[in-house]
């Protein structure tokens, strides 16, 4: 072979060795040959009910495209969902995939050195197709991936309202004053007004995301409050919670709120217990099947605050699935998330939750019910923040949740809840000096 033969050779190699390490994309049936086993620690059932059984017949379904790949999925539990992980990333092993609530839960993981950007095992022409990765967006790289987009509002159960001769808001919200008015004539009427759960603090972590939201001006009003240049006892952060306070103590919530975990407060609602509860898609397409179509309608969140951001809305992807920096196989682990995103799941996702798929190519003519068609309108238009994503994890389980349960089990007075937030933000600052200075430099 002549030198110049093996030049024209070698550049040809080159090439196509170069184009196949550009060429990111949803991995052809067989694509692996070794034998790999991926563990996925998942999460996503009390969001959006069906999605365990989604999740059981994607992998199945996922042996047809890649028979060499095994996903052994373990379900993380809502109440444990960051320590657990925490833990593994102290012991520098767990899981391939793992799942964690978007935004500042995520980035104190990437900060912690745990993950991997999955913008790098992704192409950018299939993720532009991934609703809300601005969420998880971080020095120009996507650091999760994004299943679904769920908003939460109240649910109502009409039948109830017409019993106790409450009528629902004409422009699909009240004020608060009219909402404390409907919920002291539901209780006249031998109806429990509100039906919750908080046994897990998520009740109270959902208070906080709408109500608390209103009275701030932008999330980095909040994130000055956590860095230390704001106080958290400020009635600005946290005056909120003598509202919430008055209703428990008007028995406006059901007496077993603190018996219950969140999901449990949906399910109560579905199974005709109260009046109002709170509501993702998934839980709402459950009450409109137990309850009846005829029998459920949804309203935003009542008025409290006159902050800026009284009327943004809620949507979020909630829950993120990204690659651990541990995984010795993170592209197999990446295109696992991309085949979720094909057609078909995508369109089994919704099947299975009525929770609309946090992707572009979603066919929303699939959504047909006036109701969650309302949901998709709230959750689409305009600006959406959750708030509780803006959280550092350790805030968010030490306080967000707490001072909650301190309400709702009466256990401690609004002035107790807003000490408390700001003792926990004194001492995650102490004792995290290094992602404290990451969320100085975050620039939201």
């Amino acid at each position: 072979m002549s030198a110049k033969s093996f030049r024209v050779i070698s550049i040809a190699v080159i090439l196509v060795m170069l184009f196949t390490a550009c060429g990111k994309t949803t991995p052809a049936t067989g694509s692996t040959k070794e034998k790999v086993n991926l563990t996925f620690w998942y999460w996503a059932e009390s969001d959006a009910p069906g999605a365990d059984a989604w999740m059981t017949e994607s992998v199945e379904a996922y042996k047809q495209v890649n028979p060499n790949v095994t996903i052994n999925v373990v379900p993380q539990s809502t109440d444990t969902l960051i320590s657990a992980f925490q833990s593994a990333v102290t012991a520098k092993s767990g899981p391939d995939i793992a799942s964690q609530w978007a935004t500042g839960p995520v980035l104190g993981f990437v900060w912690q050195d745990a993950l991997v950007p999955i913008s790098d095992y992704v192409s950018a022409d299939e993720i532009k197709n991934w609703l809300n990765t601005n969420e998880n967006t971080y020095n120009g790289k996507v650091w999760g991936a994004s299943m679904y987009l769920i908003g939460i509002e109240i649910m109502y159960n009409k039948a109830m309202f017409a019993q106790a001769g409450v009528t629902p808001p004409a422009s699909g919200r009240w004020t608060w004053d009219e909402f404390i008015t409907a919920c002291e004539k539901l209780k006249t009427a031998g109806i429990t007004p509100f039906i919750a759960g908080d046994k897990d603090g998520y009740g109270g972590a959902w208070w906080f995301a709408h109500v608390g939201m209103q009275g701030l001006d932008s999330t980095d009003d909040l994130r000055q409050a956590i860095i230390g240049n704001k106080d958290f006892t400020d009635p600005h952060y946290t005056g909120w919670y003598s509202s919430l306070d008055e209703m428990v103590k008007k028995g406006y919530f059901n007496e077993d709120v603190m018996s219950l975990d969140l999901s449990q407060g949906a399910q109560a609602f579905s199974q005709g217990q109260g009046a109002m509860s709170w509501g993702t898609d998934g839980m709402i397409k459950q009450a409109l099947t137990d309850l009846g179509a005829d029998k459920v309608g949804v309203m935003r969140t009542p008025q409290l605050g006159a902050g800026k951001l009284a009327d943004t809305g809620n949507a979020t992807q909630s829950i993120t699935f990204f690659l651990t920096k541990w995984s010795t196989h993170p592209q197999e682990a990446a295109d696992f998330l991309v085949y979720l995103h094909t057609a078909d799941r995508l369109t089994s996702w919704y099947q299975h939750t009525g929770v609309i798929a946090a992707d572009a190519r979603f066919d929303r003519n699939l959504v047909t019910d006036p109701v969650l068609k309302q949901m998709v309108e709230w959750e689409t238009t305009g600006p959406q923040i959750w708030l509780e994503n803006f959280l550092p994890g350790q805030l968010d389980s030490d306080a967000d949740l707490t001072a909650g349960q301190m309400i709702f089990s009466q256990s401690g007075t609004p002035a107790d809840a807003a000490a408390l937030w700001q003792r926990s933000a004194e001492t995650w600052r102490n004792q995290h000096p290094d992602e404290l200075t990451n969320w100085k430099n975050w620039q939201q």
